[in-house]
């Protein structure tokens, strides 16, 4: 591949083969790997091939330790999330990395669908596209803030903070930007849990 190329092809939703490919593959397994603290190197030559070398931490404990400690985070830690995106890959991803981290996820389609959801049930976050149709991020987070006004909101975006809009809505806590990592995504739900 080209330099270009791998500098890029752990984005996710990056993707050389058109329609045909959804630019998740690459990204999910390093979510995977930085999950286990570990790193993916990759080499390549462009016309003669890529190498993708994993390298994990000696685990210093046994397994049955090692699986009650991460039992144990993730019941302590463990939130109840909706995540709202018109973008289905989007909604997968995000959904994928919550959820490996042992929270409980809903997703939305769209605003409408989201403020359903969430009149009917308790989440402790959400996370929302900006640009959505019929009803904005903004929008849909003014109307969530009406049903419970304490709830920490996250709004994506793909605009940079001169792009329209760009200022962060006052309803809004964090905003996070397109293409999200788990590092990211983990940083930030910490941050606010903790504050709340």
């Amino acid at each position: 591949m080209s330099e270009t190329v791998r500098q890029r092809c752990l984005e996710p939703f990056f993707s050389t083969k058109g329609e045909n490919g959804t630019g998740l593959g690459l990204s999910m397994v390093h979510g995977i790997i930085e999950r286990h603290h570990g790193r993916l190197e990759i080499q390549s030559v462009e016309g003669q091939g890529t190498t993708f070398i994993i390298r994990l931490p000696l685990a210093e404990e046994t397994g049955d330790s090692l699986e009650r400690k991460e039992a144990e985070r993730t019941t302590a830690d463990s939130i109840s999330v909706l995540i709202v995106d018109d973008e289905a890959p989007v909604l997968d991803v995000l959904s994928r990395y919550l959820r490996c981290d042992g929270h409980a996820v809903a997703t939305a389609a769209s605003g409408r669908e989201a403020l359903e959801k969430f009149r009917r049930n308790s989440f402790d976050l959400v996370v929302l596209d900006r640009a959505m149709p019929e009803m904005s991020g903004d929008q849909t987070a003014e109307h969530i803030r009406k049903v419970k006004p304490n709830v920490p909101i996250v709004m994506l975006t793909g605009f940079s903070a001169g792009g329209p809009n760009g200022a962060k809505p006052e309803v809004i806590d964090e905003i996070l930007y397109k293409p999200v990592t788990l590092d990211a995504l983990r940083g930030t739900i910490g941050r606010l849990l903790h504050a709340a």
